[in-house]
């Protein structure tokens, strides 16, 4: 049977077509040996993950934080090993002390979340005082954190080597949570840290990965706020993905 050259034409160009769209998909996969074609996957910033929201997200990352003394919390992390502490399920927390370099090694499938930089606020505390007439103590807290959120103003974040947009939309504030810190912290961390049940709000910008290719990755979080103090929170995660 002859083919119709005009369908044969048709059909080699839908092949070529194909070819196109196949090669171009793979760019989209995360390949640590070539960074510059490398894409990382970030959560949108409106995103519902794991069940959570950033903000919600926010909360879980300082309480898993404020449970550990002065010796074991991940904020003062500076090698990587205060980060594998009672970590589970779908989401890996990184934390980590400003200006070092962490080694980390990340289950297969795991998304991880991290804060630029990030603050909280508890209550009670004598140098925050106490709210205004008629405000609860969450919007105080919420008003407090907001303050300190707003004056972020020095972020990036690169991962693999391709530099994150957006930064700006990923700001937020957490609702009111109750936990009991570990008493330890407040010769270290924070004095107004009482080792009994407190609300809390955090705030900050906040990053969640979809899970990386198994292999080796780089990220790097920049944040400050200059008008509240001249140092930066430069953390860089060499991280091997299982």
């Amino acid at each position: 049977m002859k083919m119709n050259k005009s369908i044969l034409t048709i059909a080699v160009a839908m092949i070529a077509f194909a070819l196109y769209l196949s090669s171009c998909k793979k760019d989209d996969v995360v390949n640590p040996s070539n960074p510059a074609n490398s894409k990382p996957e970030v959560f949108p910033h409106d995103a519902t993950m794991y069940g959570k929201t950033y903000s919600e997200w926010a909360a879980e990352w300082w309480k898993w934080n404020l449970q550990f003394d002065c010796d074991h919390i991940p904020l003062r992390d500076t090698d990587g090993w205060k980060e594998y502490q009672k970590q589970s399920g779908d989401v890996f927390f990184f934390a980590g002390k400003r200006g070092d370099t962490l080694s980390i090694t990340v289950p297969a499938g795991v998304s991880v979340l991290f804060p630029l930089i990030s603050f909280e606020t508890e209550y009670p505390c004598k140098d925050n005082g106490d709210p205004n007439p008629g405000e609860s103590i969450e919007q105080f807290l919420t008003r407090l954190t907001l303050a300190s959120t707003n004056a972020m103003d020095q972020l990036s974040l690169t991962i693999d080597g391709v530099s994150i947009a957006n930064i700006s939309s990923y700001k937020v504030v957490s609702p009111v949570f109750i936990t009991a810190a570990n008493a330890d912290l407040a010769n270290c961390f924070d004095g107004c840290i009482t080792g009994i049940a407190q609300p809390f709000v955090a705030g900050g910008y906040f990053f969640m990965l979809k899970p990386l290719s198994a292999g080796h990755h780089t990220i790097r979080r920049v944040g400050g706020a200059s008008s509240l103090f001249p140092f930066l929170y430069d953390i860089t995660y060499n991280i091997t993905q299982l």
